[in-house]
């Protein structure tokens, strides 16, 4: 979906939906560089394009695995903000 796509666009976090529940995974996926006349990427859109890479180059994407039992939401949330880059 579109919300889908503009979060992950936004966090750069690939969620594992098969995650059992209670447990928070996926992979924070680093920023590719980019030239700063680049424009930037639009969309994922299944139809258009190929689908988001987990990894770019030389840096490599860091697993995340959280047991949500075990923290606060607002430390949960906190986190997952701390992992989005804040250069644009």
């Amino acid at each position: 979906s579109y919300v889908t796509q503009l979060y992950y666009k936004i966090s750069r976090i690939d969620w594992d939906y098969e995650a059992e529940p209670g447990q928070i995974r996926g992979s924070e996926c680093p920023l590719p560089p980019r030239s700063p006349l680049t424009p930037p990427t639009p969309l994922y859109n299944p139809l258009l394009s190929l689908p988001p890479q987990v990894h770019y180059g030389p840096a490599i994407a860091q697993p995340i695995a959280i047991d949500s039992s075990r923290h606060s939401r607002c430390f949960l949330s906190d986190y997952l903000w701390s992992l989005v880059p804040t250069a644009w």
